[in-house]
């Protein structure tokens, strides 16, 4: 299989200073507050396709979106109603504060829920591990990953079709993976009414 980027194309990756190291030209800040402004954009982006009525999955759907139905209540935004797109901007930013988008599923980080921290404590890696939200209590997908996990899993099933070469371990992980994404698949491509 073939390894995927985990940083959401629309939001630059955390500043690294390069040549210059700690400077006081001001580019760092300038950096991170360009992906401040791409994390609250592409929040605003998973309000609206919330608010549209798309389905959405993982661990943490029920508590991003019971927030997304409490901003929807104070801002009257319903059909035939124009909320302040201001207003919402400031209200949905609380939540960039956690937020890793991902390409499966994007992280509302938790350190106390997180299925990570455990085996990033023992490799010595950052957090989050994004390779490891498909049952995450932290996890959340939404329609952007709907063509991404369909992707990710014909990927995962290509080395099965041939499997010469594949050891028994190889076999059982891979048969694994793919029955952990048609399980995020079915969630948003179910039918009947999205959930709440």
């Amino acid at each position: 299989m073939r390894a995927v980027a985990t940083e959401h194309p629309a939001i630059p990756p955390h500043p690294v200073e390069g040549y210059a190291g700690t400077s006081s030209s001001g580019f760092a800040a300038e950096v991170a507050a360009e992906r401040a402004i791409a994390q609250l954009d592409y929040v605003e982006d998973l309000y609206r396709d919330w608010n549209d009525g798309h389905r959405t999955s993982g661990g943490a759907a029920s508590r991003v979106n019971a927030e997304f139905d409490r901003i929807r209540r104070e801002l009257g935004d319903l059909p035939g109603i124009i909320a302040s797109p201001a207003r919402l901007r400031i209200m949905l930013q609380h939540l960039t504060k956690t937020l890793h988008p991902g390409v499966l599923n994007d992280c509302f980080y938790q350190p106390s829920t997180a299925l990570c921290a455990k085996r990033a404590k023992h490799a010595g890696r950052p957090l989050p591990l994004l390779t490891m939200c498909l049952t995450c209590p932290n996890a959340r997908r939404s329609s952007v990953h709907l063509p991404r996990l369909t992707t990710a899993r014909a990927q995962a099933q290509r080395p099965l079709d041939a499997p010469a070469g594949l050891s028994r371990l190889q076999t059982a992980a891979l048969t694994t993976h793919i029955a952990d994404l048609d399980h995020a698949i079915a969630e948003l491509t179910a039918t009947g009414t999205p959930d709440a």
